[in-house]
């Protein structure tokens, strides 16, 4: 009961976050058609924005309104699923190892200002409180899509009858 209370609200959490990495994943899909490297990262955002959409729908239909679904439904949360797994620990690793190795961020913050000039000092003087801010976002982003994740796997092994065979 409390793995399905949980599972809901980090549903619901998570539907922004969906949307704009949905978003975010068509843009860089169009922009990035002709370099096949920038291709897998738009995969990654694409299918994270595809596993948190059906994992909504399956939450919302499925256990919120106790509606039978598709069994495709199913195996679109499983693929996508693993690939969003991926992301989220990368996520978790990345913050860890910034905030081991302080080096590596002073390095970061140093090659994003010599490749854009006339950046105001004042922006200069915010970027490692920003770049800070922005791994404490991805901490909890990863943390919110790997306990999710988890849940989802194990309530879809659980309620295997939610899936119609139609």
């Amino acid at each position: 009961m409390f793995l399905t209370t949980l599972y809901k609200i980090l549903s619901f959490i998570l539907i922004p976050i969906g949307a704009l990495l949905g978003l975010a994943g068509l843009f860089s899909l169009l922009s990035s058609i002709g370099n096949p490297y920038a291709l897998l990262s738009s995969f990654l955002i694409l299918c994270t924005g595809i596993y948190i959409f059906t994992s909504f729908s399956f939450a919302y239909h499925g256990i919120m309104q106790n509606k039978l679904c598709k069994p495709s439904l199913r195996d679109w949360i499983k693929v996508n699923a693993y690939v969003s797994l991926f992301v989220s620990t990368s996520c978790i690793i990345d913050f860890v190892t910034l905030k081991m190795k302080p080096s590596l961020m002073q390095e970061f913050i140093s090659q994003a200002l010599t490749m854009k000039k006339g950046i105001p000092p004042e922006a200069i003087a915010m970027m490692p409180q920003l770049i800070n801010a922005m791994l404490y976002v991805l901490l909890g982003f990863g943390i919110i899509m790997f306990v999710h994740i988890s849940i989802s796997l194990s309530i879809i092994k659980t309620r295997e009858h939610i899936f119609s065979k139609e």
